[in-house]
């Protein structure tokens, strides 16, 4: 078994461990709106559910930013090429 496949299952195992620990009522207050009572297992998964769509659209949004900057910059200019066959001031040779 890889060990990125033995990190995932631990994790899964110790945040099903905390959900079910957490099995009581909890009051649950947003500004001037009526208490809600719900379990924390709820509220607990909600959060956690809320904070990956938010992540997903903020990777989204920059994705697209990314894009639009690629396509609106094509990449470096070329430089131009010193077709002056004079060498500058103080960097003669000598044959």
């Amino acid at each position: 078994m890889k060990p990125k496949t033995i990190v995932i299952i631990v994790v899964g195992v110790l945040f099903a461990i905390i959900l079910f620990q957490n099995m009581g009522d909890v009051e649950f207050k947003v500004l001037f709106w009526e208490p809600l009572e719900m379990p924390k297992l709820i509220l607990v998964l909600s959060s956690v559910f809320l904070g990956w769509v938010m992540g997903w659209l903020t990777h989204m949004a920059y994705q697209k930013g990314k894009k639009k900057a690629a396509k609106a910059s094509p990449g470096p200019e070329p430089q131009e090429e010193n077709t002056n066959k004079e060498t500058p001031a103080g960097t003669e040779t000598n044959p």
